[in-house]
């Protein structure tokens, strides 16, 4: 325990600490879109604007017998600051579960309830032509009503993102440019309840979007790999999101998703939500 909150400590002192560095940045197509205010998709990760989603996610669970689970999701963005240079998202969620073990009929888990809420914030300290870097510090509270809704501990993640922006793109339709936001984090508990396992996990991300020229729709593939240090597993959950505006600055979209790996909690989902930007 006392290793991770030195940890703690020194991510916590770091991070506030990067933003002395001077800004690099210039004219170039990062910069453009990280201040593009007239973009209200909300599928640029560095372009911060006060945001509203809500979203709902049900997913067939990875169980001997049947599963499922059910997240409603509230979620809030904005920049913390007058420069714009940090950026606050928080998300609230509450939790349905159901979930046969043992494939004998009857569930084991059946609870509803609030889950865990979690809080980042988020920094580009690095614009320069089409390229970008940001870094984030991500809290995860044990907010749980009930054990079977949460993770039973507190967690912190650093993480470190890098941004690619391009023109134009070989599909057809979404050929109105686009980002490649590869990162990496490290989740890790500094505090859990009594007879819940630790959080160790390194997670790889290789989110890719591409507009079309309009900017009205969009297509996201989101691969995600989790390496679970503590538990010696690993697996994946792909991300495949369509989006639409439905006017100046709302849009909804549907997120359809697959688990690989034997050791994926989760077999398929589909997501769908609502946002609105620019408030």
């Amino acid at each position: 325990m006392k290793h991770r909150l030195t940890i703690l400590i020194i991510l916590t002192a770091s991070f506030w600490a990067l933003p002395s560095f001077a800004q690099e940045s210039s004219e170039g197509l990062a910069a453009k879109e990280a201040t593009n205010t007239k973009d209200k998709s909300g599928t640029n990760p560095i372009n911060f604007q006060t945001e509203l989603r809500f979203y709902n996610e049900y997913s067939w669970l990875n169980t001997a017998g049947d599963g499922n689970q059910n997240l409603a999701t509230f979620e809030y963005r904005a920049p913390i600051d007058q420069a714009k240079k940090f950026q606050l998202r928080t998300r609230m969620r509450y939790n349905t579960i159901k979930a046969d073990f043992n494939d004998d009929g009857s569930n084991d888990i059946n609870d509803s309830g609030l889950g865990d809420i979690d809080f980042r914030i988020l920094s580009v300290p690095y614009l320069k032509g089409a390229n970008s870097f940001a870094y984030a510090l991500e809290v995860f509270l044990n907010t749980a009503s009930d054990e079977t809704l949460g993770s039973g501990a507190t967690a912190i993640s650093p993480q470190v993102f890098y941004g690619r922006f391009f023109k134009g793109n070989p599909l057809p339709i979404y050929s109105g440019g686009g980002i490649f936001a590869p990162g990496i984090q490290w989740k890790v508990s500094i505090e859990e309840d009594d007879g819940r396992e630790d959080i160790n996990q390194i997670i790889l991300d290789f989110y890719f979007v591409s507009v079309t020229q309009s900017r009205k729709s969009w297509f996201f593939i989101d691969p995600q790999i989790i390496i679970d240090n503590e538990n010696d597993t690993e697996y994946a959950v792909i991300d495949f999101q369509f989006g639409w505006m439905l006017s100046r600055s709302s849009s909804v979209w549907i997120t359809p998703a697959i688990g690989v790996g034997k050791d994926r909690p989760v077999d398929y989902g589909v997501e769908f939500g609502f946002k609105f930007i620019g408030f």
